[in-house]
């Protein structure tokens, strides 16, 4: 059995950190999610959205996140295993995207059934 080591931790949330980083500057979608994830995050402290609403609306959001790094990983992995196109390259390719849309769609309905009272309320 292998001895833990604080150093190979800690190392692993610089790569981590790293990948995320890398993710925002070269993916359009993921600056799209990242300025959904910050308008949400404001309006839920200006309409006050109460604990348990707010760890739904998060958990959305960041299931968003998670799908787009999957997606976008296996992209560039695909994309030097066999830079050709190939149909079964983009079937899965396809199927990914499909993945991060229904992702997106469920955080938008979770949005709006957390919001919507609240602005309701407004007028």
């Amino acid at each position: 059995m292998t001895r833990f080591s604080y150093r190979k931790f800690f190392a692993s949330f610089k790569y981590a950190i790293r990948g995320l980083v890398r993710l925002i500057q070269t993916e359009q979608n993921a600056k799209v999610h990242l300025a959904a994830a910050v308008v949400l995050g404001i309006s839920s402290v200006i309409f006050e959205i109460p604990r348990v609403e707010l760890a739904v609306l998060f958990f959305s959001v960041v299931l968003v996140f998670a799908i787009e790094i999957i997606n976008t990983a296996v992209e560039k992995l695909l994309d030097v295993v066999h830079p050709q196109n190939h149909a079964t390259i983009e079937y899965v390719k396809d199927a990914l995207a499909g993945a991060v849309l229904i992702a997106a769609v469920i955080a938008f309905v979770v949005g709006f059934l957390v919001f919507y009272p609240h602005i309701r309320d407004l007028f």
